[in-house]
């Protein structure tokens, strides 16, 4: 873990009180990957000078919370509400929706890339470098993602989004974040336009490269970033990640203390890069839905990190 949570744990232990757990928010973040000329490739952030701490440097996921305008009047094509909550795997559709819009609106106000088909029912393939000051507008929550679909005459594509990795950080956090974490892949014709509000760096990497570059340092990776990177590294393309059937049931990663060493450990009794067996073909597909609203709801954290941050960098 790193040593600013490491420090916090031996605060707290030195006073003989620990935290009462808070709920935690629900997030969403995007993977984008792409195929490169030496394999597939991740788009990933590197934060700089995080919350007050010299060359902290984390290499993390865009990530943002989910918000009521996300949903609220959404035009939507493809996946239903419901086909959304049978990809996660939870009952709740419009929370399951909820997530599928927060991980587009975040891919499109840090990235620039729209997850969306036009009026011809074709995904978009346009650039949309045009549409900075909106995009900043976004991460200021001064305008509705389901506004800025419909000035665009666009629908939502939840489709495009695959779910790759639910994390829900350990009790001992200040805040605590169960995120979900999508991959998609950059629609042909749109290029990635990275947008940071904080200064923080964006760029395309292979996943053994972040590997080697953060080593065995826990201060340069979360631990569900690292996660991610990891399960990425053996993949080959886009078409077989995409093709991948996972099982999004939440990880939850515990605290130990051994002889005076503290430790994350995750309790799945299985390679927590597969998650279990292929689900059946009606959750892994899809069934056809009858249910056509999206229905209404109203950055993430991991083991080690214990605040939140701007949007585009928070790594849950």
């Amino acid at each position: 873990m790193s040593s600013e949570l490491r420090w916090l744990l031996d605060h707290w232990q030195s006073d003989g009180r620990w935290p009462v757990p808070e709920a935690p928010r629900p997030t969403s973040g995007i993977v984008l990957i792409r195929d490169g000329t030496e394999g597939l490739e991740v788009f990933i952030t590197r934060q700089l000078d995080a919350r007050g701490v010299e060359d902290r440097n984390r290499w993390a996921f865009p990530t943002s919370s989910l918000r009521p305008g996300d949903v609220r009047k959404l035009p939507l094509a493809g996946w239903n509400s419901a086909r959304c909550a049978r990809a996660l795997s939870i009952e709740n559709k419009s929370r399951a929706l909820h997530h599928f819009s927060a991980a587009a609106r975040i891919t499109f106000a840090a990235t620039g890339i729209l997850l969306a088909e036009d009026v011809d029912r074709e995904v978009v393939a346009v650039p949309q470098t045009d549409w900075r000051t909106t995009r900043s507008r976004l991460f200021s929550n001064e305008v509705s993602w389901s506004q800025v679909l419909r000035d665009r005459d666009v629908k939502l594509r939840p489709d495009l989004c695959k779910p790759w990795l639910r994390w829900i950080n350990t009790p001992t956090q200040l805040h605590r974040f169960d995120t979900t974490f999508f991959i998609a892949t950059v629609p042909f014709g749109q290029e990635v336009d990275f947008l940071s509000p904080n200064e923080t760096s964006g760029g395309w990497k292979r996943p053994s490269q972040v590997l080697e570059e953060v080593g065995d340092d826990p201060n340069s990776i979360g631990a569900s970033a690292r996660l991610i990177v990891e399960s990425l590294s053996e993949v080959t393309t886009v078409g077989a990640a995409m093709a991948q059937v996972r099982n999004v049931h939440p990880l939850r990663p515990e605290i130990i203390n051994d002889d005076g060493d503290w430790k994350v450990v995750i309790q799945t009794g299985k390679d927590p890069h597969s998650k279990g067996t292929l689900r059946d073909r009606a959750i892994a597909v899809g069934e056809t839905d009858s249910d056509q609203s999206p229905g209404f709801l109203s950055f993430g954290g991991d083991d080690d990190d214990d605040d939140t941050l701007d949007e585009e960098t928070e790594d849950s």
